[in-house]
């Protein structure tokens, strides 16, 4: 049985920590062609969720072709919420850019009404996460404040403090994703997570135990408290992550 969040975050009709376990596909294309042509493709697979990860756009320090690639492909979306990423390097982004120029491109996306919610990392200095959620407040939009640790899974403990700490930064949505080494990090990973969800976040959280060994945490985390699920539509922007015909069919024997 799905474990539900005492808040419910409705973003263009999709709903996180309700009734349903969220999927989303991530796009990381370089360039605007493959943008556009990779939106196309990933909006006819209709998931719940699409995440573009402007760190792999070759352009992602020009923030005004950032947001006029945005308005582009906002005609093939079909109403599809977006999550726009720019992944600081020090946590899995695919180049590094200054701050400014970060804050900079993510307040132009904003201005277009397409981003719909915004992820950043919760290790970014405090001033540069309170611009941001000044920003994303300002355009009706949502905050996912994230920590990713690619190496090894934390303990219980910090994972739990982790989580808090993220909704007490502002996040509207906390996000984890740790690496595990077994199954028992998993564990840890999935038992944490079912704290934070009963005991101490009331808000929509999303969590995963990345590579092979994690993969289960990716079909079943609705059922300890994780409300949306990264799946693959063209290329994976995480290890671990599964086709997303492959994770609507699990779904539906484990509804």
């Amino acid at each position: 049985m799905r474990l539900e969040s005492k808040v419910k975050l409705d973003v263009r009709g999709k709903v996180f920590g309700g009734d349903k376990n969220l999927s989303c596909i991530p796009m990381i294309p370089a360039t605007r062609e493959a943008l556009v042509e990779e939106t196309k493709m990933v909006a006819a697979l209709n998931p719940d969720i699409i995440e573009w990860r402007v760190d792999y756009y070759d352009k992602a320090g020009d923030a005004q072709y950032v947001k006029e690639s945005l308005e582009e492909i906002g005609q093939y979306l079909n109403d599809i919420p977006v999550i726009f990423t720019f992944r600081h390097k020090c946590e899995g982004g695919a180049k590094e850019y200054p701050q400014d120029v970060r804050l900079a491109t993510i307040k132009a996306a904003l201005e277009t009404g397409h981003a719909d919610i915004i992820d950043v990392e919760a290790c970014n200095e405090k001033e540069f996460i309170d611009a941001v959620k000044a920003a994303v407040v300002a355009a009706g939009s949502k905050l996912i404040l994230s920590f990713h640790n690619f190496t090894e899974t934390p303990s219980e403990e910090f994972i739990y403090n982790k989580l808090i700490e993220e909704k007490e930064l502002g996040a509207d949505i906390p996000k984890l994703a740790v690496m595990p080494k077994n199954f028992l990090d998993v564990m840890t990973l999935m038992k944490a997570t079912y704290r934070a969800r009963t005991e101490a976040v009331d808000l929509p959280m999303i969590t995963m135990s990345m590579g092979e060994v994690g993969k289960i945490s990716r079909v079943i985390g609705d059922l300890y408290g994780s409300d949306m699920s990264f799946v693959v539509g063209k290329a994976a922007s995480a290890p671990g992550q599964i086709p997303v015909a492959i994770v609507n069919e699990l779904w539906k024997l484990l509804a």
